[in-house]
C-alpha cells in the first residue's frame, strides 16, 4: 500500500521561487512505487491550492490558478488528518500519512508550519518546532552555539535603527574583511551580500534591512563546505559526506 505524502511548497516568503524549484526536484526524484504525492502549494498572498499538473510549471513558478489547481488546505482537525479540497463548492477530504514541507524562509523553516502540523497531528519531514525556530534566527542560533561552547565564526548583529555607516566601521574593526551580511530571519540565498569594504558593508546592511529588522554580519571563512545528513533521533543514521563546490565566489 502506497504512503500518501503531501508536498508543501511556495509560501509567502521572499524565497517562494526557491521553494518551487526545490519541490520540483523532490517530485521528480521521489519513488512513485512507494509514495502517492499530493502537491499543496501556497501562493505569495497566502492562498492554498492543490496542484495536479506538470512538474515543469511548478519549477517555472507558473502553477498558480491553472486548470490543474483547486482550492485546498491542510486541516488542523486531527479527525481529518489531511487535506480538505473545494471542488466547485463541494468539499471533500483526503487523508495523508506524512507532510513534507519543502518551504523556504519565514512561515516554512522557522517552526510556524511545524507547529501547525503538530496541532493537526500530522507527522512531518524535518526538524521540530524549537530546532526550526532557533536555526532560522541566525542571531539566536549564534547565541545558543556560543553558550554551548561550539566553535563558530565571529559575528555581529544590528537592529534596524542602527546607523549603517557606523555599523560598517564597527564591522571592519571587529571582524575584518571580507564578511557576509544577512537578514537574521531568512534563508541563505535572498538578501545576502559578501562585502569587502566599509562602503560595501554599508550598502549590504541597507539591503538586508529590507528583509528583516535584525541583521547578522559574519566573518568569511575560506574553506571547503562538507554536508552530512542525519536521519532519526533515538537510532540516528548519517549519510556519506558530500561536498558543495561553488560555481562562483558567492
Amino acid at each position: 500500500m502506497k504512503i500518501n505524502v503531501a508536498l508543501l511548497f511556495g509560501g509567502v516568503s521572499s524565497e517562494h521561487e526557491v521553494s518551487c524549484r526545490s519541490v520540483a526536484s523532490v517530485a521528480e526524484n521521489i519513488d512513485r512505487e512507494k509514495y502517492n504525492i499530493l502537491m499543496l502549494g501556497i501562493t505569495k498572498e497566502g492562498e492554498w491550492q492543490y496542484y495536479n499538473g506538470p512538474i515543469g510549471l511548478v519549477k517555472e513558478n507558473r502553477w498558480e490558478n491553472t486548470a490543474y489547481t483547486c482550492p485546498a488546505f491542510l486541516s488542523p482537525d486531527r479527525a481529518t488528518h489531511g487535506i480538505i479540497f473545494n471542488h466547485d463548492n463541494r468539499m471533500t477530504t483526503r487523508r495523508i500519512d506524512v507532510a513534507f514541507p519543502v518551504l523556504h524562509g519565514k512561515n516554512g523553516e522557522d517552526g510556524t508550519m511545524q507547529g501547525f502540523l503538530e496541532i493537526a497531528g500530522i507527522p512531518y519531514v524535518g526538524c521540530g518546532v524549537l530546532a526550526s525556530a532557533v536555526c532560522m534566527d541566525k542571531e539566536i542560533c549564534h547565541t545558543v552555539l556560543a553558550n554551548a561552547g561550539v566553535p563558530q565564526v565571529k559575528w555581529l548583529t544590528f537592529f534596524c535603527g542602527c546607523d549603517p555607516a557606523g555599523a560598517a566601521e564597527e564591522v571592519g574593526a571587529k571582524l575584518g574583511w571580507p564578511v557576509f551580511v544577512k537578514p537574521a530571519n531568512m534563508g541563505s540565498s535572498v538578501g545576502v551580500t559578501k562585502a569587502k569594504t566599509v562602503e560595501e558593508v554599508r550598502d549590504a546592511i541597507e539591503i538586508a534591512l529590507g528583509y528583516d529588522e535584525w541583521i547578522v554580519v559574519e566573518e568569511a571563512i575560506v574553506g571547503r563546505e562538507i554536508e552530512v545528513a542525519v536521519l532519526g533521533n533515538l537510532d540516528p543514521r548519517a549519510s556519506v559526506p558530500g561536498e558543495i563546490v561553488p560555481g562562483a565566489e558567492f
